[in-house]
């Protein structure tokens, strides 16, 4: 698993921003098509979907700050 990750992680570091914002779109028209499917299935549980999202972005917020705020080297 973890050469597996190395592989991936190696291929990621080759990509352009043309790359990054197709992987992008990818990921947000496939979220809209999901949630479309399972719009009254996720309505339910609303409130754990946006604590998920929340917690989500709290872990992606935090290092971004850690990082932005080292002096680089």
């Amino acid at each position: 698993m973890g050469d597996l990750i190395k592989n991936f992680m190696n291929a990621v570091r080759q990509f352009t921003i043309f790359d990054f914002a197709s992987f992008k779109i990818c990921l947000l028209f496939s979220g809209i098509l999901l949630g479309s499917y399972f719009s009254s299935f996720f309505m339910e549980y609303v409130t754990f979907v946006w604590i998920i999202a929340l917690i989500a972005w709290l872990l992606l917020i935090i290092p971004l700050i850690r990082y932005y705020g080292k002096p680089k080297k």
